[in-house]
């Protein structure tokens, strides 16, 4: 069922917002965790907590993510 679901989604143009790793940004990401760490950049993504989706130019979610920094 849930490839079914997942086939769905692509046939409509739905697509997965990319997140760890890249730079927060609150149009695609709900930042609900934040974290001090050397490791990683500033206004970094370093965890997805859930996913979010997006299609064409408009976001269906908004993935929740834990920020660095």
């Amino acid at each position: 069922i849930r490839k079914q679901m997942l086939d769905i989604m692509v046939s409509l143009g739905v697509k997965e917002i990319p997140t760890v790793g890249e730079t927060f940004n609150p149009e695609y990401h709900d930042a609900v965790m934040h974290i001090e760490s050397e490791d990683y950049g500033e206004q970094v993504i370093v965890e997805e907590l859930r996913k979010g989706y997006i299609r064409e130019d408009r976001v269906i979610r908004h993935a929740m993510v834990k920020v660095a920094n």
